[in-house]
């Protein structure tokens, strides 16, 4: 209630499904990102995990706060695939119950110097180890994919119980029903808001409810308007304003059935608690 006894409108919960938390607090930004996510009326995060150590600190991380949960992941620019040893320590933080998916894993296909120059077959081997850990730990997949659409599903149909989300779409409508076909949940990032990106707006477009999700990919990707600043969890509330715009539903609507699809598909309940 305001000072003259008016009802201030709160917003509809929202879940960003993919976030660096990690990478924000190296920028001395966690703590006001995460209180202006919460100003936002983002309910929960999942912050995402590159690597060993990287997930180790997710999950401090989300222990700290409640409505953070992680991600135990292997990102396809590391150099070698996880050893014995690293696998058993991945494995082990599988069994911590605010790890609610495998990921961040997947195929990269843009080979640049200074961008990454890790093989196919390097990265096909640690995406089938961390496929692997999934399965075992019944846990979803948050799936990396630029550039090497086809190889992705090839993989993951060699893993029929392995479902999750596409991170940052990147295909068109066509790819995306493909996707969906598979099993897999589609999550929208910032750049469905850039002028450039026709096809995946289109696919934002058509995509079933309650088959996608939004992200903020944070710190990367930026919305419009905040294009070329560091991205905050907070802006995940303008990329789904976005698509209720391109598909004509209320932004309310379409924040409540992403954070829907969300819990779903993460396997989330109350348990795991709210931003605050």
């Amino acid at each position: 209630m305001t000072a003259a006894g008016h009802r201030v409108e709160e917003p509809a919960p929202l879940f960003d499904t993919h976030c660096h938390l990690v990478l924000l607090e190296d920028q001395g930004l966690l703590q006001s990102a995460l209180e202006g996510a919460a100003v936002a009326g983002i309910e929960q995060i999942l912050s995402v995990g590159l690597n060993l150590e990287d997930s180790r600190r997710n999950q401090a991380i989300a222990h700290a706060h409640p409505g953070v949960v992680f991600s135990v992941g292997w990102h396809p620019h590391e150099k070698a695939p996880p050893d014995a040893v690293e696998l058993a320590a991945l494995d082990q933080l599988l069994d911590d119950p605010r790890a609610v998916a495998v990921g961040e894993i997947g195929l990269d296909r843009f080979f640049r110097p200074g961008y990454h120059e890790v093989s196919l077959d390097v990265q096909l081997r640690s995406l089938h180890a961390m496929l692997e850990l999934a399965a075992a730990h019944r846990k979803p997949v948050l799936i990396h994919d630029r550039d090497a659409h086809d190889d992705v599903l090839a993989v993951l149909r060699t893993a029929p119980d392995v479902r999750g989300i596409m991170h940052c779409f990147t295909g068109d409508s066509t790819h995306a029903q493909r996707c969906v076909d598979a099993g897999f949940a589609i999550s929208f990032s910032g750049i469905v808001t850039f002028a450039s990106a026709g096809a995946i707006r289109a696919a934002a477009t058509q995509c079933p409810a309650g088959a996608f999700v939004v992200e903020t990919d944070a710190p990367f990707l930026a919305p419009v308007p905040h294009r070329g600043t560091v991205n905050l969890p907070e802006r995940v509330a303008d990329t789904a304003a976005a698509i209720a715009a391109l598909r004509g539903v209320p932004a309310a609507a379409l924040r409540a059935d992403t954070t829907s699809t969300a819990r779903r598909v993460l396997g989330l309940d109350a348990s795991h608690g709210r931003l605050r």
